[in-house]
């Protein structure tokens, strides 16, 4: 193994290491004492992979976002599926990770992490526009083969259709964070089914 894969192998494993802390005490909340402690490794070995904090988080959000759209992103792709059909399934899976396997308690990093630091760092700013964003086309270019179809009403712009839904997703997880119960996630498919996914 090269000095190089060795080296993407260890800033990987404090990426996964850190990525959990800074997910659940946030930007502010987590030291990187904190990081070196959970992946048992010396501070200095922080440093060298990563410049600052700040490049630390930027870097975690990047992975995390490549995670996140792994786990889901299959179901945009089921060419054999009407696309409004894969829409919901896509936002389906999304809520079952939420609800299911995080217990309506962490939410998203990229917008727990963008409410914090959004006013206090544009390089983390930035990365979470550029990550949000390359998500958001995916779902774009399906929302133009519902509106194809009939499926979805086709006069207005797809962009816009996404970002409203996005933006409602962000904002139902907010709610479902401070209420602390799963009826935000219920109630985002529901209008999501009824309103738009007709």
């Amino acid at each position: 193994m090269s000095a190089t894969v060795k080296n993407i192998d260890k800033a990987d494993y404090l990426l996964d290491k850190g990525l959990n802390i800074l997910w659940s005490k946030g930007y502010n909340g987590t030291s990187v004492n904190d990081i070196v402690s959970a992946a048992d490794v010396p501070k200095g070995s922080f440093y060298f992979y990563f410049k600052s904090k700040e490049d630390f988080t930027v870097r975690a959000l990047q992975r995390y976002f490549s995670l996140k759209r792994a786990a889901t992103i299959e179901l945009l792709n089921q060419e054999n599926i009407p696309a409004v059909e894969r829409l919901f399934n896509y936002y389906n899976k999304r809520v079952v990770i939420v609800r299911d396997q995080l217990n309506c308690s962490l939410g998203c990093m990229g917008c727990n992490i963008g409410l914090e630091m959004a006013e206090h760092s544009e390089s983390i700013r930035t990365t979470i526009v550029h990550e949000e964003q390359k998500t958001r086309q995916i779902i774009v270019d399906v929302v133009k083969e519902a509106q194809k179809d009939g499926s979805i009403d086709a006069n207005i712009d797809a962009g816009k259709i996404v970002d409203f839904i996005e933006d409602a997703y962000k904002g139902m997880l907010t709610s479902m964070k401070e209420n602390k119960c799963a009826d935000p996630l219920n109630n985002f498919l529901y209008f999501l089914k009824t309103l738009i996914l007709k």
